[in-house]
C-alpha cells in the first residue's frame, strides 16, 4: 500500500522550492528547485514535481507564496502565476494549505539551530517578545510574529522610501524619474540592486543598466558603481531593519532573510550594518538591545511550512 506524505512549497518570485515529508517526520525530503520561468501556471510545477517519482499519494500540501492570501484566487505579483486555491484542491485531490511566504520566514525560526544564525552584535533574544524577518529577494517582505504565535502579516516591502544621508536623497531624485513612487522594495530587492546601479551611474554622468546578479558580480570585481550600489543597498536595509523593529516592537529580534544577503556576505560589515540599524535618534539605545541576525538556513521558507502544517487540524 502506498504511504501517504505531505508537500511543502515556497513560492517566490524567481523560484519555486518543493519537498515532502512522510508522516511524523520533520525531514525534508527530495528538495527541488524549479525556475518559475520554466513552467506557464503553478499546477503545472505541482504536477511536474508529483511525477518526478518522489510521492504517491499526498495528503496535505502547505503552500507558501509570496502574494495576499486572503481570498480563494492567488496571483502572485512577482511572476506570471495566478491560481484558485479550490481548483488547486480539486485538481491534487489533497489538502491545501497556503500562507504568505514571510509567515513561513518567521514560523522557522523557532525550528532553525543557533548555527542557522549570523548574529549582528552582542543582543541575543530572549523569548518572550515580538520577532520580525525582513528579506530581500525579488521583492521585499516583511513579516512578524508574537510570543504566542500569532503571526503579523503585512506588505511592509511597499511603504515609501525615506532618505537618510544627501547620498540617499540625490539617489531618490534619479529614480524619480523611473517611477512615481518609490517604495523600499524598489531598493531593497534584485530590482533594487539594479536602480541603485543605475541611479549612481546617472549621479556621475552615466547611463549604466545591469541586472542583480551582474551588480553583484562587479562589486566583487571591484567596479567602483556596483561597489557602491551594494554600500547603499546595505546601508538602507540596515536603516529600514531599524525602522522595522521600531514599528512592530521587535524587541526579540529582527531576521535578515531573502535569496540576496547570502550572495553579498563577503562584501557585509557587520559594525556598520548594525549602526546604521541602531541609528535612530531618541531610541537609537533601544534599538542597540534588539537581537539582529542574518538567516543563513538553506531552505527556510519549507521548514516554515513544516511548523504550518503542524498547526493546521
Amino acid at each position: 500500500m502506498p504511504h501517504s506524505v505531505n508537500i511543502v512549497a515556497d513560492i517566490g518570485g524567481t523560484n519555486a522550492r518543493f519537498a515532502y515529508l512522510r508522516a511524523g517526520s520533520d525531514k525534508l525530503l527530495g528538495v527541488e528547485v524549479f525556475p518559475c520561468a520554466n513552467f506557464p501556471s503553478f499546477a503545472d510545477a505541482i504536477h511536474a514535481y508529483i511525477t518526478m517519482g518522489h510521492v504517491e499519494v499526498v495528503e496535505k500540501i502547505c503552500l507558501a507564496v509570496a502574494a495576499p492570501i486572503e481570498s480563494d484566487w492567488i496571483d502572485l505579483p512577482n511572476n506570471h502565476w495566478a491560481f484558485s486555491r479550490t481548483e488547486l484542491q480539486q485538481s491534487i485531490d489533497a489538502t491545501v494549505v497556503i500562507i504568505n511566504d514571510f509567515s513561513a520566514q518567521v514560523l522557522c525560526l523557532d525550528s532553525l539551530p543557533d548555527s542557522s544564525f549570523q548574529w549582528i552584535g552582542s543582543a541575543r533574544p530572549k523569548g518572550n517578545g515580538i520577532k520580525a524577518v525582513i528579506g530581500p529577494g525579488t521583492g521585499l517582505g516583511i513579516s512578524a510574529i508574537t510570543p504566542s504565535g500569532d503571526i503579523l502579516p503585512s506588505e511592509g516591502g511597499h511603504v515609501t522610501f525615506a532618505p537618510s544621508s544627501e547620498h540617499e536623497v540625490e539617489l531618490l531624485k534619479k529614480l524619480w524619474q523611473r517611477y512615481d513612487r518609490v517604495s523600499v522594495e524598489r531598493l531593497l530587492s534584485g530590482m533594487g540592486l539594479a536602480n541603485l546601479y543605475w541611479a549612481n551611474c546617472q549621479l556621475n554622468g552615466g547611463t549604466g543598466e545591469l541586472s542583480a546578479a551582474e551588480v553583484t558580480a562587479g562589486a566583487y570585481a571591484g567596479e567602483k558603481h556596483c561597489l557602491q550600489a551594494v554600500t547603499d543597498f546595505l546601508s538602507i536595509l540596515a536603516v529600514v531593519s531599524g525602522d522595522v523593529a521600531l514599528m512592530i516592537g521587535a524587541n526579540d529580534g529582527v531576521y535578515l532573510s531573502g535569496g540576496i544577503l547570502p550572495r553579498l556576505l563577503s562584501l557585509f560589515d557587520s559594525d556598520e550594518f548594525r549602526r546604521h540599524f541602531d541609528n535612530k535618534g531618541r531610541y537609537s539605545e533601544l534599538c542597540s538591545t534588539t537581537p539582529l541576525a542574518i538567516v543563513l538556513a538553506e531552505n527556510p521558507g519549507l521548514v516554515g511550512c513544516v511548523a504550518a502544517l503542524k498547526l493546521t487540524k
